[in-house]
């Protein structure tokens, strides 16, 4: 065996003997016989096997007829020169009584010294196993209910029956549980469920962290809802307005670069002992959920055909736009001439090619700018923000022109497709109704002119 596998030996023999096989000989041969020091949760600092000895015989629980079983993640081994190793890794216990089964896990890191060709544990440290009356059925060892009773005391009783109601709901699919005193802007708990999220120690200022992590791990795009949602003043306002509870939802910066979807969650409580304002957060992963939602958004607002904004969506975007735009932006719209005629003499499939191609081609010359948007029929528009002259929209517009003589019905060769082109530039003073209206009649004097043609309002 090698080192890295005589430490993992060691790491379950010791895990075993305590929480399984209830042998305590197993877990003294885990030993070193020198001990630096050994924290056993509740129990506190222990220094010798004797120690270790009566922490074992004093906190067995009499639950012969449970079932116990381990299983492991995230074991992670460094080996010193000096002869010492450290192993990190998460320890599941699962209990089985009369076919009901709960779950206790924490985390557990140990460090090793080399004796011989063997490992030895001298010293050990495991975070606290039970937030919940399911973790206390399946965790062996009677100071899990200490510990329980401890968390109790120190987060409130309420505090504790609201995560508890929570813990069910949400902690299969949460990333990161937190429970925070806001009145004194420090966290008190964190728990975390696989590495996204930061670990935050217990007292840390709440209003910094959030501050100090915002760029690591929230899109910029994001940012200022996310602190607007879940300031310290946010939350304050939140408890005058006798909110129950705050959400956020945000994209969210994994450690791999890829982006997911979150949602942060607030439950609002009131330490009925201390008074004091405090709220259990949970992050939950919406991703799936979410981005189908976007996209059935999107294909509510796209046209089924072409895929370019449907009228209603085209309308709407055009309108927030120009809330913001600046200088002088540019309606367009365009029809294709005589498209009567080529669903009654080509068909309507051909028709149908026409209309997607003629699509493309806007795509093509104004999505990276503009907003491209099917009005109904064989009409079309555009819109582009920003500052826009004659000339050089008049550019842009006729490569449209040549593009458009190029289509094929059918896919047979170029039959003398043309469009007609009407534009308006915009002001802040105009509404979408008269705008619409002005790159409408501009329109109409193209196709009374001949068609074919660019005609300004």
């Amino acid at each position: 065996m090698t080192d890295r596998e005589k430490i993992i030996q060691v790491f379950y023999d010791y895990e075993d003997g305590g929480l399984v096989s209830l042998d305590l000989n197993k877990i003294l041969n885990c030993l070193d016989e020198t001990l630096i020091g050994i924290g056993i949760g509740e129990q506190g600092f222990v220094t010798s096997k004797e120690d270790v000895r009566q922490v074992f015989t004093t906190g067995l629980k009499n639950n012969t007829d449970t079932k116990h079983s381990l299983s492991f993640e995230q074991i992670h081994v460094l080996i010193h020169e000096e002869g010492f190793a450290n192993l990190c890794a998460k320890v599941i216990v699962r209990a089985e009584k009369e076919n009901n089964v709960s779950i206790s896990q924490f985390l557990q890191s140990l460090t090793l010294v080399r004796r011989g060709k063997d490992w030895k544990i001298c010293a050990l440290h495991a975070s606290s196993p039970i937030v919940t009356e399911e973790s206390v059925e399946a965790y062996p060892l009677k100071f899990a209910e200490k510990t329980l009773q401890s968390l109790k005391e120190k987060i409130g009783e309420e505090a504790y029956l609201a995560e508890e109601q929570y813990r069910q709901a949400v902690l299969a699919d949460t990333v990161a549980f937190y429970i925070i005193n806001f009145s004194k802007d420090v966290f008190e708990k964190c728990q975390l469920n696989g590495d996204l999220c930061a670990f935050v120690e217990p007292q840390t200022p709440y209003e910094q962290f959030i501050c100090d992590k915002l760029p690591q791990y929230v899109a910029s795009e994001d940012r200022a809802y996310f602190l607007e949602t879940l300031s310290l003043a946010s939350i304050k306002a939140a408890f005058e307005a006798e909110k129950k509870e705050l959400s956020c939802e945000y994209r969210f910066l994994c450690p791999d670069s890829s982006v997911l979807w979150m949602v942060t969650t607030v439950r609002l409580i009131t330490d009925v002992v201390t008074g004091d304002k405090k709220g259990i957060m949970y992050v939950k992963d919406i991703d799936a959920g979410k981005r189908r939602e976007l996209e059935m958004i999107e294909k509510a607002d796209r046209d089924e055909m072409t895929g370019v904004l449907n009228k209603a969506a085209f309308i709407r975007s055009v309108t927030d736009s120009l809330l913001l735009s600046t200088g002088t932006p540019a309606f367009v719209m365009l029809d294709i001439d005589n498209f009567k005629s080529i669903n009654d003499t080509k068909g309507h499939p051909a028709g149908d090619l026409v209309l997607m191609a003629i699509a493309g081609i806007l795509k093509d010359i104004f999505a990276a700018d503009g907003i491209v948007g099917r009005l109904g029929g064989d009409e079309f528009a555009v819109f582009l923000p920003g500052t826009h002259t004659q000339d050089a929209l008049t550019a842009r517009l006729e490569q449209v022109l040549e593009q458009v003589k190029s289509v094929k019905q059918c896919n047979k060769a170029p039959s003398n497709v043309t469009c007609s082109i009407g534009v308006t530039f915009c002001d802040d003073k105009r509404s979408i109704e008269e705008i619409y209206k002005n790159a409408d009649d501009a329109l109409y004097r193209a196709k009374q002119n001949g068609k074919n043609q660019i005609t300004f309002f």
